[in-house]
């Protein structure tokens, strides 16, 4: 992966708990690396620097969407990359899957990764993720699958139609709606179903709450 311009891009608030054993992981797969650290307060963006040659800061934490943005730029325009792979910082992702990624991504202009919906995923969560892709199938005519899912690919030129506005966890939701509106061809990457803690991601609260914001999307994108 190191010479084809794919660069994964890690978003990590408050994560010294797993970023080392993640950079760990990754690096033995491939060496670009951009850890964006989003106004952690703890040794995270410490840790990161000593397995990440980029590691990029907040000063104040602005959210998971804001923390996607800034590696994306980054990476397209000052290291010019190809395309980018969005990596969750608390290690519940296979970095063994990086290469299925990069594969899809030579063919298609999106990657999407999906959990299996089985005893592993919390009820709640399963709602939340279902609800997500049915709201995105009514309001934008495209069903996709595992929205609220972090690991997920784009190319440089994806990124110019899907670059979003929210700084929160509403971007995964934006991202789909932006992908559904432009007709973005993609392909999906079957993934473990991994959680650490469960108090954290989008709740059922938060979807409600994001559905304004989806009807505002459907007018203006």
């Amino acid at each position: 992966m190191k010479k084809n311009g794919i660069w994964i891009v890690i978003p990590a608030y408050n994560e010294d708990k797993y970023i080392e054993r993640v950079l760990k992981r990754v690096v033995a797969i491939t060496p670009n690396i951009v850890v964006v650290d989003d106004g952690s307060s703890d040794n995270t963006a410490h840790l990161a620097a000593r397995h990440a040659d980029h590691v990029l800061h907040h000063s104040l934490n602005l959210g998971k969407g804001a923390a996607m943005k800034t590696g994306c730029d980054y990476v397209f325009q000052h290291l010019q990359g190809r395309g980018v792979i969005f990596f969750d910082a608390d290690d519940q992702h296979d970095p063994e899957l990086l290469t299925q990624f990069t594969r899809a991504l030579s063919k298609t202009e999106v990657v999407l990764g999906v959990r299996s919906f089985n005893n592993q995923m919390p009820l709640m969560r399963i709602i939340i993720n279902r609800l997500a892709s049915v709201i995105t199938l009514l309001l934008f005519g495209k069903y996709i699958p595992d929205i609220p899912c972090g690991y997920k690919a784009i190319t440089r030129k994806a990124y110019s139609k899907v670059r979003w506005e929210s700084n929160d966890y509403a971007v995964e939701m934006e991202i789909a709606a932006r992908i559904s509106h432009h007709k973005i061809k993609f392909q999906t990457v079957a993934i473990p179903t991994v959680y650490h803690d469960l108090d954290r991601g989008m709740t059922i609260l938060d979807t409600f709450n994001i559905i304004p914001r989806i009807l505002r999307w459907r007018l203006i994108i």
